[in-house]
């Protein structure tokens, strides 16, 4: 019998709560440090406890990388020795993709299978296939696998992205580094991820300009590259998304600790328009619900816009606001599967193209539920902290993929909550 999430609802949340390490920011940071063959280590700390986590170091594992873990911290050395990434593996995580550009400047060559990680949609990859070719590479997809090959090596040049992809700015960054030149990036993602990742680069002596505008520029580094050094993960902004949203639909008072406010506003701005009291501080920030919320009308898009991820939360918050709430998803408008779930547990939504349409206030009602991605399985565990009864949610794989331990946290908030 599988592992099931259950939820009690009707209690406030309160106290206060530290965010783990960005789940995004660890995996990117993995595969970069395989670009370098420094036998000198490289410890990256405040690498989140999860699953996603457990098969990148399997893959890069299987790569050849020497891999040690203690609790948040991961050591790595060594180089890579095979261009195969494990078929198993590569369908189980997102994240796989970025061992194509790594193992392109590493190796001149790889094989991956097709990305896995969440259904929530379209997730081409051919702005990455794109990227690589424009530097050089010859790439294709046959059979369910990616294959990429640069027998002359990667050469710098300048990448236009039709659309500001996280996943595609990081793989064109990790092959860039081994590139022979000079690449640019234009229309970048600026996520915050994105900082990090190339933050960590210059650590290993890599020549990065623009991190976190839309153009980047990196200097192909081939010799020089080198470890022995340490570099502390960002904190996961959607974590933090999950406790503030949980706090204001709960009418609760919650301190969300080691947070970067940057990386937060837009969550806090979105939640201030809703008359959420969003109080910064020196590490973090304080939501406190007032009972009441105004209807939002938001959109989804790269950063510095409201994360996709969050959709599926503030459609929960929408629920409880009185009115009419709309909510574009721009980024994956495909995100949506999760709310029949919240229609059978009383909500009142209409879903059209890109968008939905949130009528409030719903009085949600506890039942069997099922949670099919990452996000979707949050909202419907915080769906549950406000219906009446118990909600039953299942998808603990899920949870267990993006957050360290959360019902463990919310369960220190005050929720009424257990794996079981």
């Amino acid at each position: 019998m599988s592992e099931k999430i259950h939820v009690t609802g009707g209690h406030r949340l309160e106290g206060e709560i530290s965010v783990s390490g960005s789940k995004n920011s660890a995996l990117i940071c993995m595969a970069a440090a395989c670009l370098c063959d420094d036998e000198s280590p490289i410890t990256i700390t405040n690498v989140p406890d999860i699953s996603d986590v457990s098969v990148m170091m399997d893959i890069l594992s299987a790569l050849g990388k020497k891999i040690t873990r203690e609790r948040d911290i991961i050591t790595m050395s060594g180089g890579i020795s095979d261009y195969n990434v494990p078929l198993a593996q590569s369908s189980f995580i997102r994240a796989s993709v970025y061992c194509v550009g790594m193992l392109l400047g590493v190796m001149g060559k790889a094989v991956s299978g097709m990305p896995g990680g969440d259904k929530i949609g379209a997730r081409p990859i051919d702005i990455h296939l794109q990227a690589f070719e424009k530097m050089g590479a010859s790439c294709s997809v046959r059979n369910g696998r990616i294959y990429a090959e640069a027998p002359n090596g990667l050469r710098g040049t300048e990448i236009y992205l039709r659309f500001p992809s996280v996943g595609a700015t990081c793989n064109a960054i990790l092959a860039a580094v081994r590139a022979d030149g000079k690449t640019v990036i234009e229309n970048a993602a600026k996520e915050p991820e994105i900082v990090d990742v190339c933050n960590f680069l210059m650590k290993m002596n890599v020549s990065v300009f623009g991190a976190g505008t839309d153009r980047i520029v990196i200097t192909g580094n081939r010799r020089h590259l080198h470890g022995g050094f340490e570099h502390e993960i960002i904190s996961d902004r959607i974590e933090a998304g999950v406790f503030a949203i949980a706090s204001a639909i709960t009418g609760g008072d919650v301190w969300i600790k080691n947070s970067v406010i940057r990386h937060n506003r837009p969550l806090i701005s979105t939640l201030t328009e809703a008359d959420v009291i969003c109080r910064e501080t020196n590490d973090g920030f304080r939501v406190t619900g007032r009972g009441k919320l105004n209807p939002l009308n938001i959109t989804m898009m790269p950063f510095p816009g409201p994360p996709t991820d969050l959709q599926p939360l503030f459609t929960v918050m929408a629920t409880q606001a009185p009115g009419e709430s709309l909510i574009v998803d721009n980024v994956f408008p495909d995100r949506f599967q999760y709310i029949y779930e919240l229609v059978r547990m009383g909500a009142d939504i209409e879903h059209f193209g890109n968008s939905i349409r949130v009528k409030g206030k719903s009085n949600l009602i506890g039942m069997p539920i099922e949670g099919t991605d990452i996000r979707a399985v949050t909202a419907l565990v915080c769906g549950g902290l406000i219906a009446d009864g118990e909600t039953i949610v299942e998808g603990v794989k899920h949870l267990e993929r993006g957050y360290v331990q959360l019902d463990e946290k919310l369960r220190a908030l005050g929720a009424d909550i257990q794996i079981i």
